[in-house]
């Protein structure tokens, strides 16, 4: 696809796009990445090898070692052209925006989106958020003993304006039982405490808090690109990477777990720590997102997601031992 490679070069040159209070670079991020605790680096276990020679076999060991990369940015946002991070903004912004310009000119049915719409309860609105996964500016860069990512820096794994029909008509997932059963799929305790449903994996939200809203977004979005043949336009985050060794990769993305990935706030309000979404803030008095309210109305989370691996010592892979689970 040519906005991928278009979009892979912008973002490896410098930006003179102007900054402001709510928008991050990519030199942001990868300072963000940097000074984060989210990595999770552990001695987890041995993996044993064979070696073989002209005097015969022997049985080699290496240490496995479980870590957190930094795959993806996802943002949620207002707009097509409202990434707020600054050098992906300049062509994603383009490329939703013609995208959707042209399934809208086939087609008057498929509703445009707003920022808000009411939907007659005063407490609860309707939002719609656009949102884009990109290839973290430090997945996959060699780092020591370090597992390789799925991802590949810089790259498109999802681009709401050229999912135009399914992220705005909810089709075919408004009809998945995920989305029609209460309690399935929710972030965060149904019915005490929930964020927003994973399904229909599209940019409508009611969700009175806007930061939540856009975590919902972030979600969903995190949800699909983890999983192969999804009724969405984006590609999969899946496979095993390259690697002179053995590799165990995350599973798909879950909600309510840190299990196969966590995230890190990177705006409007920069965190040096992973969670995940849901937590139940009913007993705080400024509530999960209180300081994290984008007057712009757009966010952007670095997805950390766990890997196993051992470096290649021999001929042939045998077996491994596990000292603990991880992550």
């Amino acid at each position: 696809m040519k906005h991928r490679y278009a979009l892979s070069l912008a973002l490896m040159m410098s930006s003179a796009t102007i900054a402001n209070a709510e928008t991050i670079s990519t030199a942001e991020i990868i300072s963000a990445a940097a000074s984060a605790s989210c990595i999770d680096y552990q001695l987890v276990g041995i993996c044993f090898w064979l070696d073989c020679g002209g005097d015969g076999c022997d049985v080699k060991t290496t240490p496995k070692v479980g870590h957190h990369n930094p795959d993806l940015v996802v943002s949620a946002h207002n707009g097509a052209a409202n990434n707020p991070w600054r050098e992906a903004n300049s062509i994603t912004g383009k490329v939703s925006s013609s995208a959707i310009g042209a399934i809208l000119n086939a087609s008057g049915n498929i509703p445009a989106g707003a920022n808000r719409a009411s939907t007659g309860d005063d407490l609860e609105t309707m939002k719609f958020k656009g949102s884009d996964a990109i290839g973290h500016p430090l997945a996959s860069i060699p780092m020591g003993y370090r597992c390789p990512s799925q991802a590949t820096p810089f790259k498109p794994y999802f681009i709401s304006g050229t999912d135009a029909i399914a992220w705005r008509l909810g089709l075919p997932e408004s009809v998945y039982p995920e989305a029609l059963v209460p309690g399935r799929r929710e972030i965060g305790n149904y019915p005490a405490n929930t964020w927003g449903s994973v399904y229909p994996r599209s940019g409508f939200i009611s969700q009175s808090s806007d930061a939540k809203a856009a975590a919902v977004i972030a979600q969903r979005v995190g949800d699909l690109v983890t999983r192969t043949g999804q009724p969405h336009v984006y590609q999969p985050l899946t496979g095993k990477p390259s690697y002179r060794g053995k590799i165990w990769p995350p599973g798909a993305l879950r909600e309510n777990t840190d299990k196969e990935g966590s995230w890190q706030m990177l705006t409007p309000e920069k965190s040096n720590t992973c969670s995940v979404f849901g937590e139940n803030d009913t007993a705080s008095l400024t509530g999960w997102d209180g300081g994290k309210q984008a007057s712009t109305g757009s966010y952007a989370w670095t997805l950390w997601r766990p890997y196993e691996c051992c470096k290649k010592t021999g001929d042939y892979f045998l077996f491994d031992i596990n000292f603990k689970s991880y992550p």
